[in-house]
C-alpha cells in the first residue's frame, strides 16, 4: 500500500468537510464533462470531484486520471480529509476556489495484476424472469458488495443461498475467452460475484496451478490450430520453435504473446523469412528479456557486445521466433540515408516512354510490409543517417518521405539494432536522442566451449577436448581484434566436429578443417582459423 494525497472540489456546498472527515471515492462513468471523472462522497451524500486536469490541483496532489487505473481492482477508495487549500482556476486570481486535500492508501498495482492472472473471470447469464433473484444480486452488487456464489453441476446454474441466478455463458482468462471450459468447472466451486458487465453478472474463480498449466496448453494448441489452418506458419515449424522455448527457458506465456502477433505474408514477403543455420544458444535469460520487451508496444532492443558474442545470431533467432520476414542493414561511413530509404530511378514503360519512378529501399520495405529490420553496427552509421530514423522509432511510428509523403509503420514492423562495445576502433558515439529509442541488452560471448561440447559428446577425450577449446578461443580473439569477421564463428561447428570425431575413420585436423575452417565467411577468414588449426593440431 501507498499513502498518495488528491484534491476534492466542493459541489454539495450543504454538506460540510472538516479535518479527519472519512470519505468515499468512486467513478462516474459516461460523464460527458470528464471521462476520468471520480465523484467524492461523506456519509453516502455527494460532495465534490476530484482535481482534474482543467485545475491546477492543490500542492503534492495528483490528479484524477492517476487514480483511474486502480478502480479495475477496487469499486471505490477510501479517504481522510487532512487539510484545505485554494486552487485557482486558469491562473485567473478571481476564480479561485477552496479544495480539500485528501489522504488516500493505494494498493500496490502489479501485485494486484499478478493476483488478477491467478483468477478467471466468469460471466453469468439469464433473464429476471426465470431467475428472480437476479434483481437482489445486481442491486447488492451496485452497493459495492461481493457475494459467494458456487457451481452446481447437475442443474449447470449458479446458486446463492440454494437460489439459482442464471447458467455460465463464458470463462476468460487474462482476456482470453476460453473455448473449452467445461473442465474447469467441478460441483459446488466458489464463484466470487462482484460486477455486472452489460446483462450479464461478473464473477471471479480461483485458477489451480495444474488448471492453469492445462488452460495454457489448451490455448497454445487451439492458437497453433488457427495459424496453420490459415497458413501462416507450418506446424513443423512451429514444434521446433516450442523446443527452442523450452530448451532455452522461455515461459510459455510469452510464446503465446509471440504467436497472438503472427499474419500471413505473401510470396515475396516470405521469401525474405527464414530459419537461421545456427539458433541463439541462451544461458543467461537475455533471450527471455529480449522477447519480452519484443511484444510490448513501439519497443525496440539494441544488443550490445563484443564481436563473437552471438548478437547476430540472436536478432536472426528472434525474427524466426516472431516468423516474420527480416531484412539486415549492415552500416559503414559509406551508407547513405539513400540507401536505406531508397532513390529515384528511370523506368521504361512497355510504350517505350521514360518515367520517373522510386526505388524502396530496405528500410521503407521493412516500415510498409511490416517486417523486422537488423541494423547491424549500427555504431560505425553516419549520425546524419540515424537522425533520420527517429520518427519512426518512437511512438509515433511513421516517417516523412520526400518523394513518398508520410510513411505509417505497419503494426508487425520491428527494430534490432547490434551494436559493438565502443572500446573497438572505428565506431561513433550514439546521438542521445537516438539511444534513446532502443532498450539496450547486453550479449555477453562464452569465454570456453568444454562444458557445451562435453555434453554433446560425453566420451570425447580431455586432451581433444582442451584442443577445441584453444582454437575456439583464439578465433575469438582474432574476431575481437578485428581480424575476422563474427560469422566466421560457428558454435554448431564445433558441436558437429566434437559430435563427428573419430580417430579411425578421420582426423582431428580433417574434420576441424571440414566443421569449423570451412564456415568462415571470406577466404581470408577460413584461412586465419587454419592457421590456428595447423598450430594446436600437429
Amino acid at each position: 500500500m501507498k499513502v498518495t494525497n488528491i484534491g476534492i472540489t466542493i459541489i454539495n456546498e450543504k454538506t460540510s468537510l472538516v479535518l479527519g472527515d472519512e470519505v468515499i471515492l468512486k467513478r462516474e462513468l459516461g460523464y460527458k464533462y470528464d471521462k476520468n471523472a471520480i465523484k467524492c462522497f461523506k456519509n453516502k451524500e455527494f460532495i465534490g470531484y476530484v482535481c482534474s486536469d482543467d485545475y491546477v490541483v492543490p500542492n503534492n496532489c495528483i490528479v484524477n486520471k492517476k487514480l483511474v487505473p486502480y478502480f479495475k481492482f477496487l469499486n471505490e477508495i477510501p479517504g481522510k480529509v487532512i487539510t484545505s487549500d485554494t486552487i485557482i482556476y486558469g491562473k485567473d486570481d478571481s476564480k479561485a476556489e477552496a479544495a480539500y486535500i485528501l489522504e488516500i492508501y493505494l494498493p500496490d498495482i502489479e501485485a494486484k495484476e499478478r493476483e488478477k492472472e491467478k483468477k478467471l473471470e466468469v460471466l453469468i447469464g439469464g433473464s429476471m424472469g426465470k431467475y428472480p433473484y437476479r434483481d437482489e444480486v445486481e442491486d447488492k452488487i451496485k452497493n459495492g458488495e461481493s457475494i459467494l456464489g458456487r457451481f452446481n453441476l447437475k442443474d449447470e446454474e449458479v446458486v446463492i443461498e440454494d437460489k439459482s441466478i442464471g447458467n455460465i455463458v463464458e470463462i476468460r482468462y487474462k482476456d482470453n475467452v476460453l473455448t473449452d471450459y467445461k473442465y474447469l468447472l467441478k460441483d459446488n466451486s466458489d464463484i466470487c460475484i462482484n460486477s455486472k458487465e452489460g446483462k450479464y453478472l461478473l464473477g471471479e474463480m480461483i485458477l489451480p496451478k495444474k488448471t492453469e498449466k492445462k488452460i495454457r496448453e489448451i490455448y497454445i494448441e487451439e492458437l497453433i490450430e488457427k495459424i496453420v489452418e490459415k497458413g501462416m506458419d507450418t506446424k513443423e515449424n512451429i514444434e521446433k520453435k516450442i523446443d527452442y522455448i523450452n530448451n532455452n527457458n522461455i515461459p510459455k506465456s510469452l510464446f503465446i504473446n509471440i504467436l497472438k502477433t503472427y499474419i500471413k505474408y505473401n510470396e515475396e514477403d516470405r521469401s525474405f523469412m527464414k530459419k537461421p543455420e545456427f539458433l541463439y544458444r541462451d544461458k543467461t535469460g537475455i533471450m527471455k528479456r529480449a522477447l519480452h520487451y519484443l511484444t510490448l508496444k513501439d519497443r525496440n532492443i539494441t544488443l550490445v557486445g563484443e564481436r563473437g558474442a552471438g548478437k547476430s545470431t540472436m536478432a536472426e533467432t528472434i525474427a524466426w521466433l516472431f516468423n516474420r520476414p527480416v531484412i539486415t542493414i549492415s552500416f559503414s561511413r559509406d551508407i547513405d540515408k539513400y540507401d536505406i530509404w531508397g532513390y529515384k530511378t528511370i523506368d521504361i514503360t512497355e510504350d517505350g516512354e521514360r518515367m520517373v519512378t522510386f526505388a524502396d529501399g530496405p528500410l521503407t520495405k521493412a516500415i510498409k510490409n511490416g517486417y523486422i529490420t537488423i541494423f547491424d553496427e549500427i555504431n560505425v552509421a553516419d549520425p546524419g543517417v540515424l537522425e533520420s530514423m527517429n520518427s519512426i522509432l518512437d511512438h509515433r511510428r511513421q516517417v516523412y518521405v520526400p518523394e513518398l509523403g508520410q510513411i505509417k509503420a505497419h503494426k508487425n514492423f520491428m527494430a534490432i539494432t547490434t551494436e559493438n562495445d565502443d572500446t573497438y576502433q572505428g565506431v561513433n558515439k550514439l546521438n542521445e536522442a537516438f539511444r534513446d529509442r532502443f532498450i539496450r541488452i547486453r550479449c555477453i560471448g562464452d569465454d570456453s566451449i568444454k562444458e557445451l561440447l562435453a555434453i554433446k559428446n560425453p566420451d570425447l577425450k580431455p586432451e581433444v577436448l582442451e584442443i577445441l577449446d584453444n582454437i575456439y578461443k583464439g578465433i575469438r580473439l582474432l574476431i575481437k581484434e578485428g581480424e575476422i569477421s563474427e560469422k566466421s564463428l560457428s558454435i554448431r561447428g564445433f558441436e558437429n566436429a566434437s559430435i563427428g570425431y573419430d580417430p579411425e575413420i578421420i582426423t582431428l585436423k580433417e574434420i576441424l578443417m571440414d566443421c569449423v575452417a570451412n564456415q568462415g565467411d571470406n577466404e581470408d577468414d577460413r584461412g586465419h582459423i587454419m592457421n590456428i588449426i595447423n598450430m594446436e593440431v600437429l
